[in-house]
């Protein structure tokens, strides 16, 4: 009988909110050819320059939100996996795709003595830039064991239902309006993913024309989770995209220019929630927490309240129970008979 581990992962964060750790997670984040798709020498220069200028400005937007086990993307991923080793018994590992705990560090963890794999993806949207890479990293560290990795679940319904739960719970009565806002993604990316190179960003409606695309298209899977989404609220609701890094063209509409105009229209009372991330960290902490709730009152809001993400909630702990321990066709077989 294969004895089966449990792998939580997640995208990764700096080992300290120190300028040194954020320089050197930053240049491993962005090193990724999936994150930024230039040839190995020009990707080499322009990291070194991001991570220089960034890692300053970044490690003290960390510390606003470190904690003192680690971060909070790294506590939520720990108190995950306790949660689910304590419904099922089974070896449980955290994973980071980039920084400690790494992929590697997990294998040795789970390989002495598991012979299956089943690896819970953080992205409930496809992108080439998250759910790829880690697909990819995961077949080269894990090539000796039977591994599956949870397919994107962004329009599955309990992970909705959870979702919606929590919207139900923290969204105030007085709040006037709700943006959920997703990390955001270079357009160049959504080009990419599209085979057909004649559908994706071709027309402004090309979310809502069905296409064999949708498969591995973020914009689509984003939207398409945001109007399950809109049932569980009785306010307006808008999409926007997050954390756009770079001069190059990103997804619109942009967070913190959406909020911006939410409060000139009037808007008084914001609720924003990110359903893109499964914890809580530094973009939903401190980029929406801070800095755009800052642009929001600057406008002339009066309040912006932050959703928390699934954390580990208890419908979200639920649903990874079950496909931790579920042989259908909730996985995709990674390597392995």
């Amino acid at each position: 009988m294969q004895r089966r581990g449990i792998l939580i992962t997640n995208l990764g964060t700096p080992t300290a909110p120190t300028r040194g750790a954020v320089k050197e997670y930053l240049e491993e984040f962005l090193m990724d050819p999936y994150v930024i798709s230039l040839p190995g020498p020009l990707r080499y220069l322009l990291v070194k320059t991001i991570a220089k200028r960034r890692s300053e400005k970044s490690a003290k937007a960390y510390a606003r939100v470190w904690t003192s086990s680690g971060g909070p993307l790294r506590d939520h991923a720990n108190s995950l996996a306790q949660c689910v080793r304590a419904s099922t018994s089974l070896p449980v590992a955290v994973g980071m795709r980039y920084g400690t705990p790494s992929f590697e560090d997990a294998h040795k963890l789970l390989e002495p003595s598991c012979d299956e794999v089943v690896v819970i993806s953080a992205y409930p949207q496809y992108a080439d830039s998250t759910y790829k890479s880690t697909v990819e990293r995961l077949k080269a560290v894990f090539a000796d064991t039977r591994t599956l990795i949870t397919r994107p679940y962004f329009d599955e319904p309990f992970f909705i239902d959870a979702h919606s739960a929590l919207l139900r719970e923290h969204i105030a009565s007085d709040v006037d309006h709700l943006l959920l806002s997703f990390h955001g993604v270079p357009e160049l990316h959504i080009r990419k993913a599209d085979a057909s190179q004649n559908h994706c960003l071709k027309h402004d409606d090309c979310c809502e024309m069905p296409n064999p695309t949708q498969a591995t298209c973020y914009r689509y899977q984003c939207l398409r989770t945001a109007a399950l989404l809109r049932d569980a609220v009785s306010v307006p609701t808008t999409v926007a995209f997050q954390s756009r890094l770079g001069l190059a063209s990103w997804l619109k509409p942009y967070t913190d220019e959406k909020v911006r105009e939410l409060a000139e229209s009037g808007v008084r009372n914001l609720a924003v929630a990110c359903p893109s991330f499964i914890s809580d960290n530094i973009e939903t902490l401190y980029e929406i927490g801070y800095e755009v709730r800052e642009v929001f009152l600057d406008a002339g809001g009066n309040r912006l309240d932050v959703v928390p993400c699934l954390n580990e909630s208890e419908q979200w702990v639920d649903l990874v129970v079950k496909w931790a321990i579920a042989d259908g066709e909730e996985h995709t077989l990674l390597s392995g008979d």
